[in-house]
């Protein structure tokens, strides 16, 4: 595993070994699939020159996260509704709830500021539009993407859930970073709409 992420690491990224290893063997697991084969042919045939390119997506779709930057003197250039703000710091802390309930220190130090910047932006705001800086919202759509593959793979739930809301909280979790994720990458100067209903009262 370390020859992928060292590549990562080449190119100038910061990811620690255990997010890389989760990248990669969900790229196994699509391999496995897509070419018909067990986990352990996918693996011995996913080779150097997989991990090679394996280490240059990677890069590309953490370089747009901006590692390093300072994100509340970031560029805000996607415009988000207060309700949309709003379903993204719920979504945040749940998937919060999942590395407390892990004992994942790394990961609630990053999903707190996350949260925090979410807030001083928000605070900032003038309108019923947020402007959010793009690869704040890569990084949020990118932990909840982890908190819900952990869930898949059998991670501690959040205190109050049981073992039968795994599946949906994991599908919540995935559906929320797809809306996140669509609001990035959406060019229109029209707020979209919310990727999906809130719970009703």
């Amino acid at each position: 595993m370390h020859s992928g992420s060292g590549r990562a690491l080449d190119l100038g990224l910061t990811i620690t070994d255990a997010e890389a290893q989760t990248i990669l063997d969900d790229k196994v697991n699509e391999y496995a699939t897509l070419m018909r084969v067990s986990r352990q042919t996918a693996q011995r045939g996913f080779g150097d020159e997989h991990l090679a390119r394996f280490a240059q997506s990677l890069a590309l779709s953490i370089s747009d996260e901006a590692p390093g930057a300072n994100l509340v003197e970031f560029e805000r250039t996607i415009s988000m509704s207060i309700p949309a703000v709003g379903l993204t710091t719920a979504a945040l802390a749940e998937a919060l709830k999942v590395a407390h309930a892990n004992l994942n220190d790394i990961a609630i130090s990053e999903g707190l500021s996350h949260l925090s910047t979410l807030g001083m932006i928000t605070s900032e705001a003038s309108a019923f539009l947020v402007p959010v800086p793009r690869p704040l919202l890569l990084r949020i759509a990118r932990f909840l993407d982890m908190a819900s593959a952990s869930v898949k793979d059998g991670a501690n739930l959040p205190e109050g859930l049981g073992e039968a809301g795994r599946a949906q909280f994991a599908e919540i979790l995935s559906v929320d970073a797809d809306g996140i994720r669509a609001i990035a990458n959406n060019d229109s100067d029209d707020a979209p709409e919310l990727w999906r209903t809130p719970n009703p009262r």
